[in-house]
Parts: structure tokens; sequence; C-alpha cells
């Protein structure tokens, strides 16, 4: 039913069924509650009322009961049966309740055609046996004589209960009228919020929805310092805006960096092309070769995107094995050393004598090394020196690879690893790349289970961390693809 019925009811008018319509419904149970508990109750009180009249009335007969047996006693009667005795008893208090009610406390009603009083020996002396009595003992010279007994008030009330019990209920009424009225104004006002709140959240969306990534989301949000759950759905909603203002931004700056990486080999083929194609230039080796690197320009750029694409989500396979980095990183130190010393840098190396073995594919963790390295070539000043550490601890193996100036300040650090992320945006592809390299390098190293981060070195430089599982068991060969 209610599937068909909320297309139709807004926002406000829901939160306000479901707000006032628990707020009734406890209402209505607080008031059955006290109702039942007030009758119950009552009916305790005159049980109660009914147990002390009662009392008073076996009071009474004690006292008669006693003053015949002394009578008797100096009449110098010694038996007398039972019966005869109580029927003395009876017609005197029934006399002097008539005749001199001063002898008998005024406030007794001694309605004897509703009492039942029975001996100790089973003699009916009044009424008879009741199945749900209210009973008390009659004591005559401190022993019991008999057992006096009276229905449980039932039926109609007293005028004066009646009256008692009336007020009870109309005030009773009346509490949970005014209840309910609260519960409808407090349900309204907080169904108004909400729905202002999530309007603005709506709107916020739209916004979102509309490409707007500016709009004020908080705006939902009534206290920063402590959000409630639409609160904390704005906060998600602003973060989401600034991850989609961030991504948008990226987006921008990739599709402007890729065109300048493109254009200016383009430029290049296209000028000599023309050139040549006018007479202007002979095609000769010096021109072909000139050609051809732009071209392999070109093709790096394709192959890195390829790559990055490939990371990102997921596909680039991998060939796992253990790896000695020991010998890997010393292999990979005597072939990078010509192109650093014929740049006037000094590459030294450092390992530890002992083998240290790693999961990991040897082509991937050499494209990371390379990056490394061809980073550090190319942007390490002349003369000066790059080092690499390769540490071994209990859990991981650490290559450390740091140069000398210039360095990188701190803020562009955070920020070596984003992608299209360079320090200096307008500089050329042959001077400073295109800033997938480190990228590439992050994920690849996400995929080994390691962690890469940089900071600043001391030898003035960049100090490059790279950090890989140890394996401990280099027996245990996993060559599978992924």
């Amino acid at each position: 039913m209610l599937r068909y019925i909320r297309p139709y009811l807004s926002t406000r008018v829901q939160f306000f069924i479901a707000i006032a319509g628990t707020g009734m419904v406890l209402v209505f149970l607080v008031l059955f509650g006290v109702r039942s508990a007030f009758l119950n109750n009552f009916e305790a009180y005159l049980v109660e009322q009914e147990q002390r009249r009662v009392e008073q009335v076996a009071a009474v007969f004690s006292e008669y009961y006693e003053d015949n047996l002394q009578r008797l006693r100096r009449q110098g009667v010694r038996e007398i049966s039972e019966a005869v005795l109580w029927q003395r008893i009876v017609n005197e208090v029934q006399r002097d309740a008539l005749l001199n009610t001063g002898t008998l406390n005024p406030d007794i009603d001694l309605t004897f055609s509703t009492l039942s009083l029975t001996t100790l020996y089973g003699y009916q002396v009044l009424g008879t046996p009741i199945n749900t009595p209210i009973s008390v003992a009659v004591l005559g010279e401190g022993e019991i004589i008999a057992t006096l007994s009276a229905p449980i008030p039932q039926g109609d009330l007293q005028p004066v209960d009646q009256v008692f019990a009336q007020q009870q209920q109309r005030a009773l009424w009346w509490a949970g009228a005014l209840a309910i009225v609260i519960a409808a104004i407090v349900a309204w006002l907080l169904a108004s919020v909400l729905r202002k709140r999530l309007a603005r959240l709506r709107y916020s969306t739209q916004q979102l929805a509309a490409g707007d990534y500016q709009y004020p989301v908080l705006t939902a949000l009534p206290n920063q310092q402590i959000p409630d759950d639409v609160g904390e759905l704005a906060i998600a909603i602003a973060q989401l805006a600034e991850n989609l203002a961030n991504t948008e931004h990226q987006r921008r700056q990739f599709m402007a960096d890729i065109a300048h990486e493109l254009r200016t080999p383009l430029t290049v083929l296209k000028g000599e092309l023309e050139a040549v194609e006018d007479g202007i230039r002979e095609p000769n080796q010096q021109l072909c070769k000139r050609l051809q690197q732009q071209t392999e320009q070109l093709n790096r750029l394709v192959n890195d995107l390829h790559t990055l694409a490939q990371a990102g989500a997921g596909q680039l396979s991998y060939h796992w094995q253990p790896l000695n980095m020991v010998q890997f990183v010393t292999q990979l130190h005597q072939q990078v050393q010509p192109s650093f010393t014929k740049t006037g840098l000094t590459l030294s190396l450092h390992v530890p004598e002992s083998a240290a073995f790693v999961r990991a594919d040897s082509a991937r963790l050499q494209q990371v090394c390379m990056n490394l390295l061809n980073n550090s070539l190319r942007y390490t000043s002349s003369p000066g020196a790059v080092q690499m550490h390769l540490l071994v601890k209990a859990q991981a193996v650490e290559l450390r690879i740091e140069d000398s100036a210039p360095g990188v300040p701190e803020a562009h650090r955070q920020r070596l690893f984003e992608r299209f992320y360079r320090i200096d945006a307008h500089r050329q592809r042959a001077s400073g790349g295109s800033g997938l390299g480190l990228t590439i390098v992050a994920q690849i190293v996400q995929a080994h289970g390691g962690t890469v981060q940089a900071e600043a070195s001391e030898l003035g430089g960049l100090r490059m961390h790279v950090v890989l599982p140890r394996l401990l068991d280099s027996t245990a060969i996993v060559s599978d693809s992924q």
C-alpha cells in the first residue's frame, strides 16, 4: 500500500507522518499503560479500603464477644452453645447499630447482608460462604475465634470514587491530547528542517552533475564541529565535489600536456618534411636521424600512456619469480654506469654482501629503477653525484636512489607521483618528460606489494625510497602471470 502512496507524498509529509505517527503511537501506548495502571491501583485501593472496614467490624465483634463471656461468667453460666452465644452477639450489635449508635464507630458501615462470619469450628453465623473473599480474623481473649469475610468490591463505584476516577481519566486525556499536539508541531518543524537540508543537498548534487564543482555543499551542515548523518552526507558530497574538481583539473591539464607533447615532435616532423618537399633541405642522413628522434619521442609518449592505462585498469601482466636484489642492483649499476660517467655524474653503489630475495617481475622492476635513474640522470647538475643504497631489513628490502642538487621543494615532492604532474609545466619533453614516469613507477611498486616515496636528500637533491616485501623462502617460486 505504502509503495503506491509514497510517490505522491512530499519528503516533508513523509517525515511528518513518520515522526508524528511514531509520537502518537507512543502517546497512546503511554496513555493506555497509565490508564491500566491507574485502574489496577484503584482496584487495589478499593480492596484495601474494604479490608479496613472489615477489620473495624471484626474488632466490634471481638469486643462484644468478650463482653458477653464476662457477663455470662458473672451470672454463673459455665456452658453455652456456640449458636446461642453468637446469636446474642449479633443481636446486640444490630441493636446498638440502630438504637445506640454512640457505642459504635460512626464510620462503620455494617451491611450484614454482604458479610460472612464463620466460627473456628465451621459454624456459619452470618451470610453465606464467599468464593474470593476479603477475610480478617476475629479475636477473642487473644485467640482466633472466627473469620469475618466480605466480597471483593465489584460493579459500580461509589459516587466519590466515580468522580475521582473521571477526574483522573479526564486529566490523562488532556495530557495525551497536549502531547499529541506537541509531537505534531515538533514533527512538522523537524520535517521542515530536514527537507530544507535535503533540498540543499539535492541542489548541490544537481550542480555537481551539471559540472559546477564550486557550489558550497556544506551549507546543509548546521554545525561543522558535531555533524549529524545529514551533515556527514554533506561532508561526503563536498569531498566528492573536491575530488571531481581535482579530476577535472587533471583532465584538462592532461589534455594540455598531451597536446603540448604531441605538438613539438609533430611540428618538427611537419617542418622538416615541408622543407624537403619545397626543396629547401636535402633528405640526408642527418635529417633522417633527426626525424627518427622525433618519432621515438612520439613512440615513448604513446607507450607511456598505454602502460599507464593498463596499470590503472589492472591489466599489466606480471611474471613473478624470486629475485636476488643484490645481484639485480649490481647488474643495473654496471649497465647504466657509462651513461652517468658520460654526463659528468658519479654513480656509486652500496649493497650488502649476502643475498636478499623479493618476489618480483624483473622486467617491471627494471622499468621502475630505470625511470628513477633516468630522472637523476636528466635533472642532476653536472658535476654531481648519484648514490644507490640497498638495505636489507627483517621483513623488507629497501632501495634508495638519491642525487645531488638541484633539489625539489616539499610542496612538489608530495605530488611527484600524480599523473601528468611536472614541476615546470612549460619545459619540453626533451628536458623534462611527460610526467608519467613516476606514476607508472608507483603503479608497478604497488602491484609488488611495496611502497615508494620521495624526500629530500642529504646530497642536496632528491631521495627515492622503494620498499618491497622480503621473500624469506627463496624456494617458494610463483611463476604464474597476473
